[in-house]
């Protein structure tokens, strides 16, 4: 870490209602740091929930102030359809969510926006990846693409698309879902970004990763693995983003080592819709933040 113009990487998992682990983690940096987390990172990469956090961490909006958006208005989000019937309809409707993002983050173009930010989606029409990038590709190398004219909303709202959780969004003839399918723990992404788009070498790079809980206690023997008596239908998904999640982390503190730092709770298992584990994830937030404070401050130094 004695690198002499440290870049600096933020990545920020996905995890539904979880994410206020996350945003209560960066507020407590911003609280004890007198910054905002704009101002600390280079890079910002975030996916589904996380995509939320760092949209409002590149629009310039406390940490504090997503702290209590996820408060307040993951009920509305999360309220089931009363006339749901599973099979046909998503869990959730996607309006109630792009009201709150409508209410709580700017329709900023994303090549308006300063920090270079990255948010991860899925195209699932033609299966394949989908990276939204703000306007930073025609500074550093011609070929990355950038979505200039996309809001941050909207790219937002396609990284949040969980399936069966929420219907995909349709953009400029794209079908765009959860990035958390591909990505949910963006860093081996932010890592590949910056070795290429931005001519950094491996020793060059600071990460700072945040999870938003790792669950130890998902399954146990039984006799039945069927997909609802077994593996359990929407709880495969969350399975297998969290083994995604774990496998970026491992395979980035490989590359990195010490220039690594992976934030991550470990957590009973609790759905991406969980309303009743807000309190209990922001307790874990600031132990962990207390536990890791003299590490950040230290990786946060630009020398």
């Amino acid at each position: 870490m004695n690198n002499p113009d440290p870049f600096h990487i933020l990545t920020l998992d996905g995890g539904g209602t979880r994410g206020i682990y996350t945003a209560q983690l960066l507020a407590k940096i911003e609280q004890a740091f007198q910054r905002r987390i704009n101002t600390c990172f280079d890079l910002i990469a975030g996916t589904s929930t996380g995509a939320i956090i760092a949209g409002a961490a590149v629009s310039d909006i406390p940490m504090a102030d997503i702290v209590e958006l996820f408060e307040t208005e993951t009920p509305h989000i999360f309220q089931k359809r009363w006339y749901r019937i599973p099979l046909f309809l998503s869990k959730y409707p996607s309006k109630k969510l792009a009201q709150v993002l409508a209410a709580h983050l700017p329709a900023t173009p994303l090549g308006e926006i300063a920090t270079p930010l990255m948010i991860t989606s899925s195209e699932i029409s033609r299966s394949n990846v989908y990276i939204f990038r703000s306007n930073y590709g025609s500074r550093d190398s011609e070929s990355v693409p950038t979505d200039k004219e996309v809001s941050l909303r909207d790219a937002i709202l396609a990284s949040c698309a969980a399936p069966t959780f929420f219907a995909p969004k349709s953009l400029d003839n794209f079908l765009l879902a959860d990035g958390g399918l591909w990505a949910n723990n963006p860093s081996t992404i932010a890592l590949t970004e910056v070795l290429s788009a931005f001519g950094k070498g491996a020793q060059e790079v600071r990460m700072l990763s945040i999870g938003t809980g790792h669950s130890v206690n998902m399954y146990r023997n039984r006799r039945g693995w069927g997909f609802l008596t077994g593996w359990g239908g929407a709880k495969l998904t969350s399975y297998v983003m969290t083994l995604q999640s774990q496998a970026s982390a491992d395979i980035v503190q490989l590359l990195l080592k010490q220039n690594y730092l992976r934030i991550n709770a470990e957590i009973d298992f609790w759905e991406l819709d969980t309303l009743t584990q807000l309190d209990t994830l922001k307790s874990l937030a600031s132990r962990d933040f207390e536990k890791h404070a003299e590490g950040i401050e230290t990786f946060l130094r630009h020398e």
